[in-house]
This record gives structure tokens, sequence and C-alpha cells, in this order.
């Protein structure tokens, strides 16, 4: 369990330096998106080396005079209604003409010059976003904390999983070490009173079912503890942090008790009614074996549930 808080809180200051880092990324403005797209576009359209100086056969050191040249001469070859069997013609003149516009505007041509030299950045879907978004304080805040609670939420999916897997590891392990003398004819036993070892102890149980298990303590005055797997609560978005805390708050201040914990335990007692008087039947049927074991002769035989091969189950005495 230690290891996996650990774990988390790495996780957590992973996420909270990524989220503080996120203001300082470049923010692209909205002219080099448009320069992004006509590169993409310009690609796929005329080859994959093709860029604006090529395409309108110009070099880089061009003149504004000249770009407006090569313009009008390639927008003549271009003109759809010189190209009506072309079903982009259109689509490619327009395009013409937002490199040219490009070209011809000095601000423009110095971003796509940066980028014609230095290449076009790959990771421009996050300066996408970032432009169009651009978080504050309040923004990065929030952010985190749905990145925590989005963790913790599956942190409890993780324990709840781990924990239905322990009961039933639990079942196995004292299965394994029931030694009952069986018939020949029966199966090995599956239910009844065994031992169980957990760490360097060795415990005492009984194994009621294929997910129910109940453990005795060494301390006579203490009660068993019962494990059954229909018991384990799946996590509920209401126990997170980020819902349980406001709604703290807001019942400090009005003076009155954690309505949560209540509709929570209410639930509780509604869906799984059934599941609690089975345990608190097996609690009392567990308190009266401990009463009766002691007026029972020590002669008495143990009555351990048996798999009787193609057939029923049966009580099998030792």
């Amino acid at each position: 369990m230690a290891a996996k808080r650990a774990i988390l809180c790495v996780a957590l200051i992973f996420a909270l330096i990524l989220s503080t880092l996120v203001p300082n990324v470049k923010a692209w403005e909205k002219a080099d998106f448009e320069i992004f797209d006509l590169v993409d576009e310009l690609e796929k359209s005329e080859g994959k080396d093709t860029n604006f100086y090529n395409w309108l056969k110009l070099k880089p050191s061009a003149t504004q005079a000249e770009v407006s040249k090569a313009y009008r001469k390639l927008s003549i070859q271009l003109h759809p209604d010189k190209n009506k069997q072309d079903a982009n013609a259109e689509e490619r003149f327009a395009r013409l003409g937002k490199v040219a516009a490009i070209l011809r505007n000095s601000a423009t041509r110095e971003r796509y010059n940066h980028f014609y030299k230095n290449g076009v950045p790959r990771w421009r879907g996050t300066g996408y976003y970032y432009a169009r978004f651009r978080p504050g304080v309040g923004g990065v805040i929030a952010f985190v904390m749905v990145v925590v609670a989005g963790m913790q939420y599956l942190a409890k999916w993780i324990n709840f999983y781990q924990e239905k897997r322990k009961i039933i590891q639990f079942v196995q392990d004292a299965r394994s070490n029931l030694n009952v003398s069986v018939p020949k004819g029966y199966g090995a036993p599956t239910l009844g009173r065994s031992y169980l070892e957990l760490g360097h102890r060795t415990f005492r149980c009984e194994i009621k079912s294929d997910h129910y298990i109940i453990i005795h303590t060494d301390k006579p005055d203490e009660e068993p503890v019962h494990l059954n797997t229909e018991w384990v609560m799946p996590p509920r978005p209401v126990d997170l942090y980020l819902i349980k805390w406001p709604l703290g708050v807001i019942n400090k201040v009005l003076g009155r008790n954690d309505s949560t914990e209540k509709e929570y335990d209410d639930d509780n007692d509604t869906d799984s009614g059934n599941n609690d008087n089975e345990q608190s039947k097996g609690k009392d049927v567990s308190k009266k074996a401990q009463v009766g074991k002691k007026k029972k002769s020590k002669t008495e035989s143990q009555n351990v549930t048996g798999t009787k091969v193609g057939g029923r189950r049966r009580a099998v005495k030792k």
C-alpha cells in the first residue's frame, strides 16, 4: 500500500509540473496557423517538397514586384475557367491567392521565412488549442484538480478490484489447507473450517462460499472478520475529494451534518440490504456456533462439505 501511495504521489507531482509548464509553451498566432495549414495543403496538392517559393518559381530573396509578377503569371495558368476539367481548380486558385498575400505582407512573410528555414513544428496541434484557450491561474488550478480527481478515481477502482481478488485468494489458500479424510468417490472438500497463514501468523477460518470467508482472530473476545466480495462497494464519483470537499464546506457553513455520508449509507442499506442481512446472519450463526461448541462433546465429529463425483453435495463426517 505504501508503494502505491508513493507512485500516486509521484504521478501527481509530475502532472502538477506539467500543468505549470503549459503557460510557457509557445503560443502561435492566427497567422502562424494559417501558414501551417497552407504548408500542409500545398504539399498534399503539389508534392511533398513544394513550398511557397518554388511553387511560384521564386527565390527566397525575391522582391515584392517579383512576387506580384509570379502570382499573376501562375494565376492565369490555374484560373478555374481554363481548368474546368480539374475538380480542384478553384481550391488551387484560392490557395494561390493566400500564398501570394502572405508573401506580399512583410510581417507574415517574415514568419513564413522563419518556418521555411527552421521547419514547420510537428507539435503545433497543442499550440493550436492553446492559442484558442490560454488558461490563467484559475484554469491551471481547475485542470490540476480534474487530473487529481481522475487519478484518485482510478486508484479507487484499482483498490476495489484488488480487494476482491484478495478475498478470493484467501478462499483459495484456505481451501488448499483443508486436510480432511474424504471417502472414495468424493471430491476434495470446498467448504468448511480450515486455517489461513497471513505473514508469519496462522488464523482459524471458515469457508462459506467461493467468495465468502470468515477469519477468526487470536483473541476470543474479538468478533471474527467476515470477508465477502459482494460486500466490497465500488467507488462512486461522490467519494472523490473534488466533490466531497465543496460539499463538506457547504455543510459546515450551513451547520448541518455531512449529507453525502448519510446518503451513501442509505444507498448502501437499500442496495445491499440482502447482503447486510446475510452478513448479520453469518455473525449470529458464528456466535451460536462458538457457544454451541462448548456444549458439544469433544468426541463429536466435525462436518465438512465435500463434492460427490457425478452427484450432489453431501455432508461428509470426519
